[in-house]
């Protein structure tokens, strides 16, 4: 008898225990056609789920709190949480779970990739189609009539793949919030240039540390928060005094909020290579030109 037990037209179930695995324990699918009975609290100790949700919607409770998953969304539950689908019911659509065993006394690839995806402390971001295409996969090898070692190299193989597939995906997606979060902290920048802002004002903006938001920001800019600040005034600065050669260096300093026309002409030249006073000459000569 198969390990794949239909409990239902729209329901399946695979066991993996009963193929002689000791870290993958069920795959289960469901295709609901109607809401179904809601999802008591449960527990799954020792154990990672990972939930793909192929189309509809559905409501999930964790630890009290709960979350909206839509189709093609990635959900995950961790080891030792209280979870179920929050009083709601089990809604009409295609929802994939998958469930691992962490057993540290076995260790392998497959339990050493779930605890990266748990130290990465991610539980709901966008999957792709191929996570389907995997799980389904996985579903026609339990099937097949071949050597059950064979079978378990193959399966095993196939989900390494797919976890580290969720590994990109998640760090993929930090990377989008992280730019996300970036170019807002930046169009805070640019609007508050004359007013100085401080590194904890935009560590605000960002919802970091003060020492987080630093790293990150010259991280992903090549920066320091000061270097940047700097280069954005002198950049206006420099268009002002090109577009107009006779402007006032010393008024031009104080609006950009310098301390003094002295340090600004300093920042100025380290800068651009050049004194604002030799950018005004330059320019008035071409003035003249034209």
């Amino acid at each position: 008898m198969l390990p794949d037990q239909e409990t239902g037209s729209c329901k399946k179930i695979l066991n993996f225990k009963q193929l002689g695995f000791t870290d993958l324990q069920l795959l289960g699918k469901y295709n609901y056609n109607k809401a179904e009975e809601k999802m008591p609290n449960h527990v799954h100790n020792g154990m990672i789920e990972i939930c793909y949700y192929d189309k509809g919607s559905q409501y999930f409770e964790v630890n009290g709190k709960q979350y909206l998953v839509k189709g093609g969304d990635v959900f995950i539950h961790f080891p030792g949480e209280v979870h179920g689908s929050g009083g709601h019911p089990e809604e009409k659509g295609c929802l994939y779970w998958m469930l691992i065993k962490l057993d540290k006394s076995v260790p392998n690839n497959l339990v050493m990739l779930c605890n990266l995806i748990i130290e990465r402390k991610r539980r709901h971001f966008k999957g792709t189609k191929d996570i389907k295409r995997v799980l389904e996969e996985i579903f026609t090898i339990a099937r097949k009539n071949e050597n059950e070692s064979i079978k378990q190299i193959r399966i095993h193989l196939i989900l390494q793949q797919l976890l580290l597939c969720l590994l990109d995906r998640i760090d993929y997606q930090e990377k989008e919030a992280e730019n996300e979060r970036l170019a807002k902290v930046l169009q805070y920048i640019n609007s508050k240039l004359t007013e100085n802002p401080s590194i904890a004002d935009l560590a605000r903006e960002m919802n970091l540390s003060e020492s987080r938001f630093k790293n990150l920001f010259k991280e992903l800019t090549g920066f320091t928060p000061g270097d940047y600040i700097q280069r954005k005034k002198i950049e206006i600065a420099h268009r002002k005094i090109a577009a107009d050669p006779a402007c006032c260096l010393t008024d031009l300093a104080y609006e950009l909020n310098f301390s003094s026309p002295q340090y600004f002409c300093t920042v100025f030249k380290k800068y651009t290579g050049e004194s604002p006073g030799a950018l005004k000459i330059k320019n008035s000569g071409f003035a003249l030109l034209a």
